[in-house]
């Protein structure tokens, strides 16, 4: 399907010109996973009007009376001007029903690589997390029947799909980790000039974001549209769906900038900024912008003013070794100790540990799951230098939190997403401090939106790119 390249262009307008009614639908007919019919699933996928990569679905028979949902996806796209890459594996055994039996996620990005494994009853959840370095165990209770989030393809079209039915379900979402419930709702059947047939419409509510998918009365997916139109997936061939390394390699736009990007300003030397005060559009309803410390926020507007006292709360928790920043191992420990030279205040070792950072890992937009990827690579993104600064800090004694949301950028022209931490100094607070750009005290062009590092603390975030905009800034230097 060629046409999906254009789809962003189409829908980004008055969608209600290219749907329409198809009339009285079809009867409903509920399938079983050994009658059904479409056993191998490609689409590709475009975000922002580039095409970016290619999603593949396969279910087969795996014995025992158990099947497997093997899912495999491919993204390829530039951002801040480096070509990224996003390698995407699931293998989820489920019983004829759908309920999740077992499960296996490879995820790698940049080279940077995330597994998560494990097994499911009708009691509890037990999932282990292998990175860099990194290993993690949990197990959580359950009080009703569990899917993959990979089953909410099948779901509706094994209960029969008819217009008005509705279902809600319990998922488990392996890229975050996270119990969540699922939303499942018909809408409607309608025809459109972008696929081929008749369709029906169904929206899929999870974890805060709406998809909404039409999918033919013989259960094949012919079009998914999330992100408010944005990102888009399209069923072709195989051949047109692995298409997209060629056409991603020649693409030169930063697609995530130019869509996530805050147009505001200009702002004079914000890296000397101490005091903000800035007003958003936009902010989801729910979503409450924090205020701590030297964040004040009431409904949309925010004052950041690094003057004011810190925010105090207890500690202790931050010291703890974590998947993203395992301060408790020895090549962590070690270059800890030889960087705060074995004694000295907080303040000063958290200079030693930016200085070092500074001189030792670049800068550049490469993606990493844990520390260990960071010093290895020996190079990161905000993201990754939050988290190696984190791992550094606690190692030293000096508990740390890692915190996420935006950031002013003179190159841009306007405010970036961005991540930095938050390190305890016994005698002030929770002092902002941004190792991306080697500041002890992150200046006032710093907007906190959440705290967390672990990728289902995340979401929240999703809801906000490319929806909130900022109506007016100022800010003040030192």
């Amino acid at each position: 399907m060629r046409w999906i390249a254009v789809l962003v262009v189409l829908l980004g307008g008055c969608s209600t010109q290219y749907f329409r009614d198809a009339g009285v639908p079809p009867a409903p007919t509920a399938l079983t996973l050994e009658q059904w019919p479409h056993r191998e699933i490609w689409t590709g996928v475009v975000f922002n009007g580039d095409k970016i990569g290619f999603s593949r679905r396969t279910l087969r028979q795996a014995g025992d009376g158990l099947y497997e949902i093997e899912s495999e996806a491919a993204i390829r796209l530039r951002f801040l001007g480096v070509d990224k890459k996003v390698n995407l594996r699931a293998l989820d055994r489920v019983r004829p029903d759908l309920t999740l039996v077992s499960f296996r996620y490879e995820h790698e990005i940049d080279g940077s690589p995330l597994k998560v494994s494990g097994t499911a009853d009708s009691a509890k959840l037990a999932i282990r997390i292998e990175a860099s370095g990194s290993r993690e165990e949990r197990t959580l209770p359950l009080a009703e029947p569990l899917y993959p989030s990979s089953a909410l393809s099948y779901l509706p079209v094994l209960r029969g799909l008819a217009v008005g039915r509705s279902a809600r379900f319990s998922v488990f979402e392996g890229e975050t980790q996270k119990l969540a419930e699922a939303e499942q709702e018909v809408l409607a059947w309608e025809s459109s000039k972008l696929f081929e047939g008749p369709a029906f419409k169904l929206v899929t509510r999870l974890l805060g974001l709406e998809t909404t998918t039409w999918i033919a009365a013989d259960g094949r997916p012919l079009l998914e549209v999330a992100m408010n139109g944005v990102l888009i997936s399209g069923l072709e061939d195989e051949a047109s769906a692995r298409r997209y390394l060629v056409e991603a390699s020649l693409n030169k736009r930063d697609s995530m900038v130019d869509f996530s990007l805050l147009r505001a300003g200009p702002l004079r030397e914000p890296r000397a900024a101490s005091r903000m005060e800035i007003v958003l559009d936009g902010v989801p309803a729910g979503f409450a912008l924090p205020s701590d410390g030297g964040q004040a926020c009431r409904d949309s507007r925010c004052v950041v003013d690094r003057e004011a006292p810190l925010a105090r709360s207890d500690p202790a928790s931050y010291l703890k070794a974590t998947l993203a920043a395992p301060s408790n191992l020895g090549e962590i420990r070690d270059l800890a100790a030889k960087i705060s030279g074995g004694g000295g205040a907080d303040a000063e070792k958290i200079g030693r540990i930016l200085s070092w950072m500074n001189d030792n890992i670049a800068k550049e937009a490469v993606d990493s799951f844990t520390a260990v990827d960071v010093l290895r690579e020996g190079r990161a993104e905000c993201q990754g230098h939050a988290y190696l600064f984190a791992a550094l800090a606690r190692a030293s004694g000096i508990p740390t939190r890692i915190v996420n949301g935006i950031v002013y950028s003179t190159d841009h022209g306007g405010f970036l997403y961005h991540t930095w931490n938050e390190a305890w100094i016994a005698a002030q607070g929770w002092q902002p401090v941004d190792a991306t750009f080697g500041q002890a005290h992150a200046d006032a062009t710093h907007l906190k939106l959440i705290e967390g590092e672990l990728p289902g603390d995340l979401v929240p975030l999703v809801g906000l790119v490319g929806r909130i905009k900022v109506v007016s800034v100022s800010a003040r230097a030192r």
